[in-house]
């Protein structure tokens, strides 16, 4: 495996990785020893957003790739990037849902097709950038609960969501469409400031012990 980090060739895997996913995080390690975080990802040419790492390279041998490229950026500087990135699209979800169920329950419901990719898009890109600054941070999502709930857990109840409802649209049920936007959707869209919160809650407090 050829290992690149911004470009250069002086990163050396030791030992023996388990499989693909242990090889990158081996690399986020090298990176957080220099105040650096893991900005983009691509394995034999193919990018990897955060919410792929697992379900694509966790299992896979390390024989397989042939290029391992990683791009890195301060951790102090991707964590404020994202964030506010993030304070700028999240408050924008809860009103796109419910925008989206009208359509979907009103008499033109074809005119949400193209804007609930859109939404799906931005969703998708906020938790990205969500699982980018909780790794950044070493924030596990696993351990840290909203109302009862993990962070982790929200994330995979979310996936199904919008996984129903992008088969709702594959097979033209607006009103189920609707009733997920509406009664399922839009109240994680609500939760999503709160998960914001909590990353710059503790972001604030690694800036200030460090």
């Amino acid at each position: 495996m050829d290992v690149i980090v911004d470009g250069g060739r002086d990163f050396r895997l030791t030992g023996d990785p388990s499989d693909t996913l242990a090889a990158v995080a081996a690399v986020s390690e090298f990176l957080r020893e220099r105040g650096r975080g893991i900005l983009s990802l691509q394995v034999n040419g193919n990018s990897v957003n955060p919410e792929q790492l697992i379900e694509l390279l966790q299992g896979k041998p390390v024989g397989e790739v042939s290029v391992l490229e990683v791009s890195s950026e301060r951790i102090d500087k991707l964590v404020e990037d994202a964030l506010r990135e993030m304070q700028t699209a999240a408050p924008e979800l809860p009103q796109l849902c419910h925008s989206l169920a009208e359509v979907f329950q009103g008499e033109r419901p074809e005119e949400g097709y193209e804007p609930f990719h859109k939404l799906a898009e931005i969703w998708s890109h906020i938790k990205s950038m969500e699982l980018q600054v909780a790794g950044a941070l070493s924030v596990d999502l696993a351990a840290i609960e909203l109302k009862g709930v993990t962070i982790e857990q929200l994330h995979v109840e979310l996936n199904g969501y919008l996984e129903e409802a992008a088969q709702a649209l594959e097979s033209l049920d607006c009103v189920l469409l609707g009733d997920l936007l509406e009664y399922e959707l839009a109240p994680r869209a609500e939760v999503e400031g709160e998960i914001i919160a909590l990353l710059q809650t503790e972001a604030r407090s690694q800036a200030q012990s460090g």
